[in-house]
């Protein structure tokens, strides 16, 4: 019987031929930060010696590079969703992956000026939503949280709004008289 989330984990730890196959599995199926290896091999039962052993062989094969990881992982991320800097950031420091590492890919592939036009994008979209829904009210203040909880950095946001304030696109339809 193979061991679930929700057993305990086997009394008898994998040998180091298992963790590497079982590594090299996961790896073959997704792109994962060193981390996120370690992390399983340890939920696997494996002890610190076969944890570090099998790291150290992954990297040395390229089979493990959190650098590529990290470039993968935010472009990806650009790609398929519609979060900001400020979130990816996030995530990957809950995948292990150092701050200054993250900040300094995200800065590359998700510059300031594109950050803004997602934003503004998200925010166009909300605004559509809201007027058709007859939810004008404090639409700003709404659209920030939104924004926000996106993770978009303040300082985006804000800049954000007050082009929008100016255009008068926060305005509700009634009061363009």
């Amino acid at each position: 019987m193979s061991w679930s989330r929700n057993k305990r984990p086997p009394t008898v730890p994998p040998t180091p031929e298992e963790a590497w196959s079982k590594a090299i599995l996961w790896l073959s199926r997704s792109s994962l930060s060193r981390f996120d290896v370690e992390k399983r091999l340890y939920r696997i039962g494996a002890d610190e010696e076969t944890v570090e052993a099998v790291i150290q062989k992954l990297f040395e094969y390229g089979y493990l590079n959190d650098e590529r990881f990290v470039r993968s992982f935010v472009r990806y991320r650009t790609e398929t969703t519609t979060n900001g800097s400020l979130r990816l950031m996030r995530d990957l420091s809950l995948r292990g992956i150092e701050q200054d590492e993250a900040r300094q890919v995200v800065k590359e592939l998700l510059p300031e000026d594109r950050e803004v036009e997602r934003a503004r994008r998200i925010a166009e979209k909300k605004i559509r939503e809201w007027t058709k829904a007859g939810k004008t009210e404090a639409m700003g203040s709404r659209l920030g949280r939104h924004l926000q909880q996106k993770g978009f950095p303040l300082d985006c946001i804000y800049r954000l709004l007050d082009e929008l304030a100016r255009d008068r696109s926060l305005d509700p339809p009634d009061s363009e008289n």
